[in-house]
């Protein structure tokens, strides 16, 4: 798959900044819609408020006039009845003009219909009693009943009862108010709820898409590390989240490439250095047996030593052919029950003359154990480790090697009396080509895939390895690995 191909099958708007930008805009709707909403509906309870504390206070102070404009009026008509001056009664006429402009004025503004009725009451009461006064007025001297005097005192209290009912009115309207206060303000913290709840909502959906490219990045990074380069990556999301997936395609492309043509080299190289491992060998195993003539100490010597840099070099292109192999294909486990401690001898026959030329010493503890499992695959396990057990020996030294036979497992112990694993190591040590310290003695260098083939075929077999501790007889490295026992041995 080449980069045009990539490109033709993800799917890219706008890049993560405009995708952030185009979130926090979607994001923050709900939030004005709520603003929005909280100041419509506090600016028309505000203006409301206004209006009817208005209205109130204004019918209130109507009210105590038109009860002041009464009294004056009625002192006016009295003091005119005993002086009979003519400026009183222009007062009178004046007061009453104001009595009637406030009549109107409190008609015209209020919607009481109970109130309406009490002002058309005092209305048509002071209209006849002005009649009165007026007809009576014609005369020489204004004379007026007692009815006309009570007309008055009736006025006056109507007047009084409309000023008590306004002042009701504004404790009656104060107490709405408060309770359409109380309301709005549920209201408002409902809307607020519900549109920061909404908004969050948003937000985590928003969150998540945002993050699912740059999460599928990681992955796709991590699978290169863990997995390998066989999976092709594509990423859909923000254009550059894709243009980044289609530079890491790229990447896994060369990686992949790169990866084939190692493993084609070391397959090549591996099996090209058979051929002639097979006949300098040959050639050794002759001259050791005096085939061309009788040969003398020294040449017995390089001779012995040619034959323990075959094992060493044998031993390596065998663990990378078994290295390329795990890699093409899976392990696929030919099992059988043979006995285990006669595979130990048989290893530690194998590694006799390099244990020889370097006076090391076996001290085994182990009985005829039967396991089941793939004979090859084991051989390589503990034909690794006891490898790596004498590399990393003293001269002189000893190799420990026991079995341990449980219920439903087998224990398979190696330990040597060399420096053994560093802490910082160890974490490393079961992982393809690492190689930690090499040995003191002369020799050649490990591969770094011993302990990955233990690892892997262990892994195949179900078993696990650990790490022991050093003790005071072995200081070196300790391998505890453990099968699980099969019920059926036939």
């Amino acid at each position: 798959m080449n980069n045009k191909l990539l490109k033709s099958k993800t799917f890219s708007i706008g890049s993560l900044y405009q995708w952030v930008l185009a979130s926090f805009i979607i994001v923050s709707v709900p939030l004005i819609v709520v603003i929005v909403y909280t100041v419509l509906d506090v600016g028309k309870y505000t203006q409301q408020s206004q209006q009817t504390l208005f209205q109130a206070v204004k019918h209130t102070e109507s009210s105590r006039v038109l009860l002041e404009r009464l009294i004056s009026m009625e002192r006016n008509i009295r003091q005119f009845q005993v002086l009979d001056e003519p400026e009183l009664f222009t007062s009178y006429l004046e007061n009453r003009a104001i009595f009637l402009d406030v009549i109107w004025s409190l008609q015209a503004y209020t919607r009481d219909m109970d109130i309406f009725e009490k002002l058309e009451i005092i209305k048509s009461t002071e209209a006849q009693l002005h009649q009165d006064i007026l007809t009576k007025s014609e005369k020489d001297t204004l004379q007026l009943a007692k009815s006309d005097l009570s007309a008055f005192d009736q006025l006056t209290t109507q007047a009084r009862a409309l000023v008590n009912d306004s002042e009701k009115r504004i404790g009656i309207e104060a107490d709405t108010l408060a309770a359409r206060s109380r309301h709005m303000q549920k209201r408002l913290i409902y809307a607020a709820f519900m549109g920061v709840s909404f908004a969050l909502l948003l937000a985590l959906i928003f969150v998540y898409f945002l993050t699912r490219p740059i999460r599928k990045v990681g992955q796709a990074i991590r699978n290169l590390g863990e997995i390998g380069f066989e999976e092709p990556i594509a990423i859909a999301g923000p254009k550059d989240i894709t243009e980044l997936g289609i530079r890491l395609e790229s990447l896994r492309q060369t990686l992949n490439r790169l990866e084939q043509e190692k493993e084609l080299f070391i397959r090549n190289i591996s099996h090209e250095l058979k051929t002639p491992l097979a006949t300098l060998k040959e050639g050794t195993d002759l001259l050791a047996d005096n085939v061309v003539g009788e040969l003398n100490a020294e040449q017995q010597e390089i001779i012995q030593l040619m034959k323990i840099g075959n094992i060493n070099i044998h031993n390596l292109v065998e663990n990378l052919l078994e290295h390329q192999k795990i890699i093409a294909t899976q392990i696929d486990l030919n099992f059988s029950t043979f006995a285990l401690d006669e595979l130990l001898e048989r290893v530690i026959k194998d590694y006799q003359l390099l244990l020889q030329n370097r006076d090391i010493s076996i001290k085994n503890s182990f009985n005829r154990t039967y396991i089941r499992a793939d004979y090859e695959k084991l051989k390589i396990i503990i034909s690794n480790l006891f490898s790596n057990a004498l590399k990393f020996s003293p001269i002189n030294g000893t190799i420990g090697i026991s079995l341990l036979v449980e219920k439903d497992k087998v224990e398979f112990i190696i330990e040597d009396q060399g420096t053994g694993i560093f802490p910082g190591n160890q974490p490393f040590i079961f992982n393809d080509f690492y190689q930690g310290e090499v040995p003191k003695f002369e020799g050649i260098k490990g591969s770094g895939l011993g302990l990955s083939l233990v690892m892997h075929y262990l892994v195949a077999h179900n078993g696990t390895i650990e790490l022991l501790p050093s003790n005071d007889v072995y200081l070196g490295a300790r391998f505890s690995l453990q099968f699980p026992q099969s019920k059926d041995l036939n």
